[in-house]
């Protein structure tokens, strides 16, 4: 591939179109590939966005945590809270139901730049959660063979 930026990018359209999911893999100035997960959610004042970044050496545990929260989620088992640290410590995933609001998956990134410590947030609903990994799987796998 060997060109900076944008290397593959798919989107699913949730709740008649008041919210979508885009799924960017990417290469930094570094050739470091990694997925960019953002939400865009259609809210009084227009769209808000979030986004997390996952990278290449990162997803296969991001992944394996996602879908053990999911399944729990699923199967209605307590209040699941599942935590994966990266990066030296400089970046964390948090993913937890939703403190209040339709049951889903609450994805936290909380990642330390030169500012200090900050966080991002998306919110999966339930009902969505199949759409959702399979545009996961189709940017993982376009990763994995970038």
């Amino acid at each position: 591939m060997g060109q900076r930026g944008e290397l593959y990018s798919t989107r699913i359209f949730l709740d008649d179109g008041q919210k979508t999911f885009f799924f960017n893999v990417k290469e930094n100035r570094y050739h470091d590939y990694y997925l960019n997960i953002v939400e865009s959610r259609k809210g009084e004042r227009g769209f808000k966005r979030s986004s997390l970044v996952v990278f290449a050496i990162d997803i296969d545990k991001f992944l394996e945590v996602l879908n053990k929260t999911m399944d729990a989620i699923r199967r209605r088992k307590g209040s699941p809270e599942n935590t994966l640290t990266v990066g030296g410590g400089r970046r964390e995933y948090i993913l937890r139901l939703p403190p209040r609001g339709k049951p889903g998956l609450q994805l936290t990134e909380k990642r330390e730049d030169a500012t200090g410590f900050r966080r991002e947030s998306l919110i999966v609903p339930v009902d969505s959660f199949d759409l959702f990994s399979e545009g996961l799987s189709k940017a993982v796998s376009a990763m994995k063979n970038a």
